[in-house]
């Protein structure tokens, strides 16, 4: 059995710690081979189980719940001309957000270039 690693993991060398980690290797089952097993249900079980599903549906409808996300900031937010934002809502991955950093006014008040 190898020994436990130290609770200061700066007391051992690199050696050491390769050492380590080639003996517990050694000790480790082998990994199984091929796809894992999958559980099959009986007949009755998905009879049952989409008989409740779908009693739940018919009394309380359809409930696809809205993902939202909620970002806290510190501060005011940023002037949003410097943004360029283009939605799809019919295809979300196409969505763009175009970041124009030159019509960001400069300290002295002039528009940078």
């Amino acid at each position: 059995m190898a020994q436990l690693p130290p609770d200061d993991p700066d007391d051992w060398s690199e050696e050491e710690w390769l050492a380590w980690l080639a003996e517990v290797d050694a000790e480790a089952p082998p990994e199984p081979s091929g796809h894992p097993r999958r559980r099959h249900r009986s007949a009755t079980v998905t009879v049952i189980g989409s008989a409740m599903l779908g009693l739940h549906r018919a009394m309380y409808g359809e409930q696809e719940e809205d993902i939202v996300m909620v970002v806290e900031a510190d501060g005011d937010p940023p002037d949003g001309s410097e943004l360029e934002i283009r939605l799809d809502p019919d295809d979300p991955d196409a969505s763009t957000v175009t970041v124009r950093p030159w019509l960001h006014d400069s300290p002295d008040g002039d528009q940078a270039r």
